[in-house]
């Protein structure tokens, strides 16, 4: 029966998580082909493509739910599975049986969330710039349906104070997501194995030391970009000349830091396995 429900269970987190990923491709591939411009008159009615950007964003925020959802189901089916066991799996998943990591993890995900946003533009504020002065209604909404590449399309800019701004592009909000939330697992699962480490009275080595150092770049990509382009730039003017030359490329290398938050865990819980083996014996 056991055996039954967690396969059972991650199935469905499986289905969950391909549904809420594959609509969200289909999504974006239909909304591109529909407001890309051509030698012809776009294929719907300006005034109902308001409509259909607000649609677009509404089915973005539900896929990523779906996607959260299903990754999580698989999870809680793994940690049924590995109960027990002496696999890496049962490492990673055994540390949040303890309600207080998932806490800790919440709490990392947002505040690198929030740091997340404001380096990546997500989350603006100038104080030296009046959005008032420049004609803006505060607060206030500003949608740009079309025209771009499936992901950047549509732009909401949403104007809450005189200074302050959200701007929400698709393809960089879900980076954001998934990268805070992987930031998160790793940090909750770090401070699980420090805490281990600790109880068991364990020395920290020297590959443990450059580990964590390399944990600041895997970690904090966003962190790494901005030293980067600091390494770069020849004082303040360099430093912002190298960062706007770095900018395009922001997405990808975000995106390229995803599989090494994924691959992170199972390093730690390799870590931790051998320290908990060699205090048994």
């Amino acid at each position: 029966m056991d055996d039954k429900r967690w396969k059972d269970l991650r199935e469905s987190g499986f289905r969950i998580l391909f549904v809420g990923l594959f609509s969200l491709v289909i999504a974006f591939i239909i909304y591109s082909r529909l407001t890309t411009p051509s030698s012809t008159p776009l294929p719907i009615e300006s005034q109902r493509l308001t409509g259909l950007a607000y649609a677009m964003l509404a089915i973005t925020a539900a896929s990523m739910a779906a996607m959260v959802y299903g990754a999580y189901t698989i999870f809680r089916s793994e940690q049924m599975r590995s109960a027990g066991s002496n696999s890496l799996v049962s490492y990673i998943t055994g540390a949040f049986a303890n309600r207080k990591y998932w806490k800790i993890m919440a709490v990392a995900a947002i505040g690198y969330g929030i740091f997340f946003g404001f380096l990546s533009q997500i989350l603006v504020y100038r104080a030296d710039v009046s959005f008032t002065e420049k004609g803006i209604k505060v607060p206030s909404i500003d949608l740009i349906p079309c025209c771009a590449v499936p992901g950047y399309m549509p732009m909401l800019t949403l104007y809450f104070t005189d200074h302050f701004l959200i701007l929400i592009i698709p393809i960089n909000v879900i980076l954001a997501a998934v990268v805070s939330l992987l930031v998160g697992f790793n940090v909750a699962l770090s401070v699980f194995t420090y805490s281990l480490r600790k109880s068991l009275k364990a020395s920290t080595s020297i590959a443990g030391g450059v580990g964590a150092t390399c944990g600041l770049f895997v970690g904090c990509p966003t962190c790494a970009g901005s030293i980067l382009s600091a390494l770069l730039g020849a004082g303040v003017a360099g430093a912002g000349t190298s960062a706007s030359v770095l900018a395009p490329f922001q997405t990808l290398f975000i995106a390229a830091s995803i599989p090494a938050l994924v691959i992170a865990p199972f390093l730690i819980a390799r870590s931790v396995r051998s320290v908990s083996n060699r205090n048994v014996t």
